[in-house]
């Protein structure tokens, strides 16, 4: 067997270690356990990925594609919740929800007039 030599963050050694405390069973066979199924598990997105493309280059068009304001839409996100700079022209129903609450009369919303004297916050006693 091949030998390999890793850093790790010490609270993460501490764990392996008590789990190997816990077990009865080394450290040494946690970390084979745990590195086996990353890898396993990266072999499998990487065969999805791979049978995507395929498809797509195949000329398939089953496969549905969103834009990525269309998914940040869906999320409830902007392009700035994530730190990008907003398309030029695109406005998100959450970016046009946000200036309609500041700016009323590009909604259509009629801003409430106060009444004279102050007598809608007073009340009759």
């Amino acid at each position: 067997m091949a030998m390999v030599t890793i850093r790790l963050p010490q609270e993460l050694r501490d764990r392996i270690d008590k789990l190997s405390e816990r077990s009865g069973r080394t450290k040494s066979y946690f970390i084979r356990q745990l590195v086996e199924r990353g890898v396993e598990a990266l072999e499998e997105e990487q065969r999805e990925l791979e049978a995507i493309r395929a498809s797509i280059r195949a000329g398939r068009k089953d496969f549905k594609t969103y834009s990525m304001d269309e998914v940040l839409e869906h999320v409830g996100l902007t392009r700035m919740d994530i730190g990008m700079e907003p398309e030029v022209g695109q406005a998100t129903a959450k970016s046009r929800q946000v200036s309609s609450a500041k700016n009323p009369k590009k909604a259509g919303v009629a801003k409430a007039k106060p009444e004279a004297n102050g007598a809608a916050n007073r009340t009759k006693r």
